[in-house]
């Protein structure tokens, strides 16, 4: 499996983070993310890649616009290859037997399967179908206890399994294929200041609403389009460093 790591041509130290602690993985290249700072946002506009007032307070921030355009032009990587794709950022940790395993769990995917996320933000709640047809999940995590053990993550012996995702946030490694890449952007585009509604989130947050503030934010609208599917346990994590982000800078 060819992974494709997104990483900014200033942020030489996150890619040689990433390929110290993920050495046991075969196949990487590197994609130059798209720097937000050198953004044309009214060319974006134009283009019909974004809407007016992506960039108002709460919303994308610069960072956030360039790391969802690196993510779009990877799916019409795929989309242009007819090849799915896998995709992951540069702060991202993969388990030391992602290659076995996600073999394991593509195998055991319908033929028709359009994408799979090997991992999320553990700071957020991740929605999963937990018992198909009977009862989904809503699941809460230790984002501390993973920065802190992360090491140990990688040698965890972990059994993982498909399941069909309902909502997740962040956005360190999935694959793709062609036509989730059409879904995808069919649904994102163009990337807008918008909010969602997603109910079951009201028990664990009052409102149950949250705004597109990223790439991420924006594909849970487009889940349930795909037939998504998401890999319990993650065989890939981060440890979503907020201070150490190229994606949260503040608006410039």
């Amino acid at each position: 499996m060819q992974i494709r790591v997104i990483n900014l041509d200033r942020s030489k130290d996150r890619l040689n983070e990433f390929m110290a602690l993920n050495s046991h993985l075969t196949s990487v290249s590197r994609f130059a993310a798209i720097d937000g700072q050198s953004c044309d946002f009214s060319e974006l506009v134009r283009r019909g890649l974004a809407g007016e007032g992506l960039l108002a307070a709460d919303y994308y921030s610069v960072g956030a616009v360039g790391a969802a355009l690196s993510h779009i032009a990877l799916w019409d990587s795929a989309i242009a290859s007819n090849v799915p794709i896998t995709v992951a950022e540069d702060d991202a940790i993969f388990h030391s037997r992602f290659e076995s395993h996600a073999a394991e769990v593509l195998d055991s995917l319908p033929p028709d399967w359009a994408f799979i996320l090997w991992g999320w933000n553990f700071d957020l709640f991740l929605s999963f179908e937990m018992l198909p047809g009977v009862s989904m999940s809503l699941s809460l995590f230790e984002q501390e206890r993973l920065r802190k053990n992360a090491a140990h993550y990688q040698t965890e012996p972990i059994s993982p399994r498909a399941f069909a995702l309902h909502w997740a946030f962040g956005l360190p490694c999935y694959t793709v294929t062609p036509a989730g890449a059409r879904i995808l952007k069919a649904h994102c585009l163009p990337l807008r200041p918008t909010i969602a509604h997603f109910p079951p989130a009201a028990r664990i947050l009052p409102a149950g609403c949250f705004r597109n503030v990223g790439i991420d934010s924006a594909m849970n609208n487009a889940y349930s389009k795909l037939g998504a599917h998401v890999c319990f346990p993650p065989l890939v994590v981060t440890k979503n460093e907020h201070s150490r982000s190229t994606i949260q800078a503040q608006n410039m």
